[in-house]
């Protein structure tokens, strides 16, 4: 083991002593983007699931490539994934759910989409005792301000959203529980498992 991944291991039970001992330490942070690019910041909180071996995702829109490729690899690495979708919104052309069937460790579910009042409208993940992710970023480049077309960056190129990381462990506890309401769902769709 290399000092960085043994300093890293370090640095991560020290957080989680921290968070698990006193709810003084536990913080939230909200980003907005498109001044900041929350895809970077989602895929630094994801790469912590390692840790955790376990990662709840509810997300509306999956259009990131990036954020698709870093769950595979975290499923490969023996996190078990588990994600939520919506089943209308995963049909749209560009989603990337269709990249994570059939990978060992990620199991997707959707609710039934019966029309505008009764979507699954979530954007959120959840690593047990680290961080509770939420906001109104959908997991799209341009929802999280990472997207440059034609050669442009920036507000004209970009949605406004926001994305909150949580790691309180008992806002992250309570996030878990509804997760596990909405994946225990008789009406749900089984998409892989």
């Amino acid at each position: 083991m290399s000092i960085k991944s043994f300093m890293s291991i370090i640095f991560m039970f020290i957080l989680l002593f921290i968070a698990n001992v006193s709810p003084v330490f536990a913080t939230s942070h909200t980003y907005y983007s498109p001044e900041t690019n929350l895809q970077k910041i989602d895929i630094y909180w994801l790469k912590k699931a390692i840790y955790a071996k376990r990662l709840y995702i509810a997300m509306y829109s999956f259009t990131d490539y990036k954020i698709a490729k870093e769950l595979i690899r975290l499923a490969h690495k023996g996190v078990k994934i588990y994600i939520y979708r919506d089943d209308k919104q995963m049909k749209d052309r560009t989603d990337r759910t269709y990249m994570l069937k059939h990978v060992k460790n990620i199991y997707i579910k959707a609710k039934r989409d019966k029309g505008f009042w009764n979507i699954m409208h979530d954007k959120i993940f959840i690593i047990r005792r680290i961080v509770f992710r939420e906001g109104s970023a959908n997991w799209s480049p341009s929802a999280e301000g990472a997207s440059c077309y034609h050669g442009r960056c920036g507000s004209t190129e970009n949605q406004d959203n926001n994305a909150t990381y949580i790691t309180n462990t008992n806002e992250i506890r309570a996030a878990i529980e509804n997760f596990i309401k909405m994946w225990d769902r008789k009406s749900n769709i089984i998409i892989s498992e």
